[in-house]
């Protein structure tokens, strides 16, 4: 299993969740889609993220910040999402 710095370098989600595994849907250099296990102190959730790569203002650096989940989904290959969710619900048994 991939260690946790790793994971949450590639994942950047809040700091109060633990990253457990997560599966890239699309990824560029300006947008990530991904499906990610995390556990919080109300258990494991499977959690669908976009993030997209803008300019912070304060540090003018380039960061991943989380995007609004309002974006099209038409060309996605439903079958494949439906097989990746399954292998990780799967293997961290998330009911």
């Amino acid at each position: 299993m991939r260690g946790m710095a790793e994971l949450r370098s590639k994942y950047p989600v809040s700091e109060t969740f633990k990253i457990l595994d997560g599966l890239d849907l699309y990824r560029t250099g300006r947008t990530i889609v991904a499906l990610v296990v995390v556990k919080s102190d109300y258990g494991k959730d499977l959690r669908l993220y976009r993030w997209q790569n803008r300019l912070d203002k304060k540090t003018n650096t380039k960061v991943w910040k989380v995007d609004l989940a309002r974006f099209s989904v038409s060309k996605w290959n439903w079958e494949e999402i439906a097989e990746k969710v399954q292998q990780l619900k799967a293997k961290h048994n998330i009911p």
